[in-house]
C-alpha cells in the first residue's frame, strides 16, 4: 500500500513538474518575440481590447513598427496568395496605388494581415516561419518608404 501512495505522489510531483515547463514550441516562439523586439517591434496580445484585426486564425499577437510610410490610413489583408485593400477604398483610386500594391503583392506570405496608422504600422504574421521572415517582412515594409 505505501508503494501505491509513493508512486501516486511521484506521477503528481512529475506531472505538475512537466506541465510547468515550457514546450519547444513555446520556446521557439519566445526566441522569436525576444529577438522582434531587439529589431524595434513591438510586440502586443489582440485577445484583450479593441482588436480591429478582421483575421479569424489563431494568431494572437500582433507586431508594431513605426511608420515611417507616407501611408497614414491603409488596412490590407491577405486572401489566398494576394494582399488586398480592405479599406479605405479611395485609396485604390490614388495615384501611389499600384507602386504600393506592386511592394505588397512580394511581400512575404507569411504576412496576413497589415494596418498602417498614423504612428503606427500593426501586422499579423505567422511567427512559427522564424525571425528571418520576420526581417524580410520588415525590409519589405521598409521599401514603402522608398517608393
Amino acid at each position: 500500500m505505501e508503494y501505491i501512495v509513493f508512486f501516486a505522489a511521484m506521477m503528481i510531483l512529475i506531472g505538475s513538474i512537466s506541465i510547468a515547463m515550457p514546450s519547444k514550441s513555446s520556446k521557439e516562439i519566445s526566441k522569436v518575440r525576444m529577438e522582434a523586439k531587439l529589431l524595434g517591434c513591438r510586440v502586443a496580445s489582440i485577445l484583450y481590447g479593441k482588436n480591429e484585426f478582421k483575421n479569424k486564425d489563431s494568431l494572437s499577437v500582433s507586431y508594431q513598427i513605426k511608420n515611417m510610410t507616407y501611408l497614414k490610413d491603409a488596412h490590407f489583408i491577405r486572401d489566398k496568395d494576394k494582399l488586398i485593400l480592405y479599406s479605405p477604398v479611395q485609396l485604390k483610386y490614388s495615384d501611389q496605388f499600384n507602386d504600393i500594391n506592386n511592394v505588397l503583392q512580394n511581400m512575404s506570405m507569411n504576412l496576413v494581415e497589415i494596418i498602417f496608422k498614423n504612428v503606427s504600422i500593426v501586422f499579423l504574421w505567422k511567427e512559427k516561419s522564424g525571425i528571418e521572415e520576420l526581417k524580410k517582412i520588415l525590409k519589405d515594409i521598409d521599401k514603402l518608404n522608398n517608393s
